[in-house]
């Protein structure tokens, strides 16, 4: 049997090999001997959750508002029903989705030389629901600004140069109209363009389809100079993570200007310039509003 080798102090090597290894434990910050406790979790009432709600509503989001003025005219781009979304396919030679093509060649190409009407593309109405004129009128989703916000992101190759800014931008990135804070929550989701549209504007498109060149008639619903304003909220988290850098921001929100929004932008309509950018303070942030009861 091995016999344990005694130290001048009395100790075994024995004993001095488990100080040295728990002199080594606490060096690395750890504690020998000790298991880790176990989070204790404590039930809450509505009051001490309402606390804890407000804590977070005022850390988690940083909210930037935005207002913007239409340099012309931006152009509405939803079908005024069903009927017109059909038309739309006809008139760009895919009503083969529809109902069969003339068999002829004769027939295609009559087909493909006439003006086809495709219908009205206009604004969302929103029946019952009154704006700040106290009247019906048009508005345009907020959903339509996040994807553009997404849009112009990706054309300016920042999805690809700073990594996990595509999904920060789809699941951590908000946009609302900037309403009173008094006003319903579902208002939000909603920004007012005015009363009626300025008018309607007509242009002949020339597109390619499967019976050859076909020219279509679209006729849209404007409005003119209109200046509007949105609330951009970011969770704080992706802010200090850089993945969305402020510079970054704001050149994809010059480019945005550029790029335009509503319907027809490649034919230059829509175009904006930025009137102001700033953070706003969580009281001016209409839908996180909290009750004060609690």
């Amino acid at each position: 049997m091995a016999r344990k080798k005694v130290t001048p102090e009395g100790t075994s090597s024995d004993a001095g090999a488990g100080a040295d290894a728990a002199e080594g434990a606490a060096a690395k910050g750890g504690e020998p001997d000790k298991k880790k406790q176990r989070a204790v979790i404590q039930p809450k009432n509505a009051m001490q959750w309402g606390v804890l709600l407000k804590k977070a509503k005022d850390e988690h989001w940083r909210t930037i508002r935005v207002t913007i003025q239409i340099r012309e005219w931006m152009l509405a781009g939803k079908p005024a029903s069903l009927d017109v979304a059909e038309k739309m396919l006809k008139a760009r030679g895919l009503e083969d989705q529809i109902e069969a093509l003339p068999e002829d060649a004769a027939g295609r190409a009559e087909a493909a030389e006439e003006a086809v009407l495709e219908g009205l593309c206009e604004f969302f109405r929103r029946p019952g629901k009154l704006g700040p004129t106290g009247k019906e009128g048009i508005w345009f989703p907020t959903n339509h600004l996040k994807a553009g916000i997404k849009e112009n992101w990706s054309v300016l190759g920042y999805r690809n140069e700073i990594r996990g800014s595509r999904g920060a931008i789809a699941e951590g990135l908000f946009v609302y109209a900037a309403v009173p804070p008094d006003a319903p929550s579902e208002e939000r989701d909603w920004i007012w363009l005015g009363e009626a549209p300025k008018g309607q504007h007509t242009a002949i498109a020339h597109t390619m389809s499967p019976k050859g060149p076909v020219h279509s008639l679209k006729r849209h619903e404007y409005v003119e100079k209109v200046r509007i304003s949105f609330d951009v909220a970011i969770a704080r988290v992706l802010l200090e993570a850089d993945k969305i850098p402020d510079e970054k921001f704001a050149d994809m929100l010059v480019h945005y200007g550029e790029h335009g929004m509503g319907a027809c932008r490649s034919q230059g309509f829509g175009k904006f310039d930025l009137v102001s950018v700033e953070d706003v303070a969580l009281a001016d942030y209409p839908h996180q509003q909290l009750a004060a009861a609690g």
